[in-house]
């Protein structure tokens, strides 16, 4: 990501994220919008997708927004209009026109919640890139991802889309190997490790105002260290800075608890953001390589 985001290139990237008609990628090197459907063969180095923005993404938005309302009555009849199944947007939109300080608030939140998930993706991908970040001070992410998520280290009724989550996850790592190959994989990595919840296994969940699971970061206890077995967000939740959000109040409650060493193996895909983990604090202290021994060449 080479290109500049400028606050107006900010704003020509939400424009284009809320086009339902069409998805957009941008060139990494000149900052261009380009529909996918006319990229055809490009290549995939030179294009990176937008953020996804879609429904989903809408709908969670206007629950965030409505949370965030001290007003019980406004909120009760924004609420209301949540409730209205096809009609849903423009019930929300004809229910906010009732209230032009509401309305006010609504696109203050909106262009912030935008702004904070772009900037979010593009240094996303000028980390992939060996990039260096925007400045901090450009940053809004991690009040906004905390307003709009509720985080708590109950599994409670959770954990079968907590499981679910971190077998997802752990299979996006190595897109090449067959289904069987990842499935030994993922049981020799999870084999004899304490369920997650457990007092030596601590797991911090965020989840959306709905109660769907929205990200997962994952630790076992060996001794005074924490070895992170999973840190995930859930597909359509990323770019929003909720993975970082995550780790970082997971680091500081492992500090607080007296423990002093975090410890992650970063694999496949996941290689790919070394920067990220060191920008929050972790040290490279060791690489492990492997080989397929069928696959050799000799």
């Amino acid at each position: 990501m080479n290109f500049e985001l400028t606050p107006p290139m900010i704003d020509k990237i939400a424009f284009a994220m809320e086009d339902q008609k069409e998805r957009f990628s941008v060139d990494v090197e000149s900052g261009e919008l380009v529909p996918v459907s006319s990229l055809g063969g490009a290549s995939d180095e030179r294009y990176v997708r937008l953020p996804r923005w879609g429904s989903a993404e809408g709908f969670h938005l206007m629950e965030s927004f409505i949370t965030s309302l001290d007003n019980p009555a406004y909120r009760e009849q924004l609420s209301h209009s949540l409730t209205m199944g096809k009609g849903v947007f423009r019930a929300f939109k004809d229910a906010l026109k009732q209230s032009k300080e509401i309305e006010k608030l609504w696109f203050a939140y909106k262009e912030r919640r935008l702004r904070g998930v772009i900037i979010s993706w593009y240094n996303l991908n000028r980390e992939a890139r060996g990039l260096a970040k925007l400045p901090a001070e450009l940053e809004e992410t991690e009040e906004l991802v905390m307003s709009d998520f509720t985080f708590t280290w109950d599994i409670g009724g959770r954990a079968h889309a907590v499981l679910q989550l971190d077998r997802d996850a752990f299979f996006e790592l190595f897109p090449r190997e067959t289904p069987a190959e990842l499935e030994k994989r993922f049981l020799e990595k999870r084999r004899e490790l304490p369920a997650a919840g457990e007092a030596t296994s601590p797991i911090l969940i965020a989840e959306t105002p709905a109660g769907e699971l929205a990200g997962l970061v994952w630790g076992v206890i060996d001794g005074r260290s924490v070895n992170i077995v999973q840190l995930a967000v859930s597909p359509g939740y990323r770019g929003t800075g909720l993975g970082e959000v995550l780790l970082r109040q997971f680091l500081t409650a492992m500090r607080n608890r007296g423990m002093q060493r975090l410890v992650t193996e970063l694999m496949g895909k996941s290689l790919r953001f070394s920067d990220f983990f060191q920008s929050v604090g972790f040290v490279p202290v060791a690489q492990v390589m492997e080989c397929s021994l069928d696959q050799l060449p000799y």
